[in-house]
């Protein structure tokens, strides 16, 4: 999988507003777009949050010309997250799933990354979250998170006191290892902008901490 399957447009106090291309039945047998959050972005257990057509969703609650729908081939929801389960101060995770005409999930096409959705912000504020890497041997073992939108000043320490964190700013690499250490206080940081990132853990799972910098606060 590459790129981004879907977007978080816009996020503010009792609002969010996702968006991802529409995608063609005729090639592709998708009918319907299924979001689903999970406490880790392993996503080891789903809980479906909503599901709709091409037609998206516009929750009444948010409805109105201060939340206007953008232009283009896009299948795009308006909620108050709080009316469909998801909380509206804290962080969580999204997975966009695809729907066949069976209404089950589909593998092909893939399901979006794990995807951090963040709390509202003002200004040029810092975020971050706890998680947990598979173990793999390669890259392509590798749980890919993307978030909300860029961010910079990029730091991971790895949790675990044995096992080696891998992390990855784009696909495909390179990889960058953060050791196991005893202290459990071993850090990588990367000064760009970032909007993905890839981790594993070489030999076991390796729980990991992140923290990063709105880049473009608006």
């Amino acid at each position: 999988m590459s790129g981004r399957l879907f977007s978080i447009l816009r996020r503010k106090p009792g609002f969010i507003h996702f968006t991802t291309p529409l995608m063609d039945y005729a090639t592709t047998g998708v009918v319907k777009y299924r979001l689903y959050t999970a406490s880790e972005p392993s996503f080891a257990a789903p809980t479906a949050v909503v599901t709709v057509t091409n037609l998206g969703l516009v929750d009444p609650a948010v409805a109105g010309p201060q939340n206007p729908i953008q232009p283009g081939k896009t299948v795009q929801v308006l909620m108050k997250p709080s009316n469909y389960g998801l909380p509206d101060s804290a962080f969580f995770w999204l997975k966009l799933v695809y729907v066949n005409s069976s209404d089950a999930d589909m593998s092909s096409p893939a399901p979006s990354a794990a995807t951090l959705v963040l709390p509202p912000y003002v200004g040029n504020e810092q975020a971050g979250f706890n998680a947990t890497a598979p173990t793999g041997t390669s890259i392509a073992d590798s749980l890919r998170i993307d978030l909300p939108r860029q961010m910079s000043n990029f730091r991971v320490r790895n949790l675990s006191t044995t096992i080696p964190l891998y992390v990855a700013f784009q696909e495909g690499g390179p990889e960058i290892v953060v050791p196991g250490q005893v202290s459990s206080q071993e850090s990588i940081g990367f000064d760009g902008i970032v909007s993905s990132v890839w981790v594993r853990g070489s030999g076991g799972t390796a729980a990991f901490s992140a923290q990063f910098t709105y880049a473009n606060p608006r």
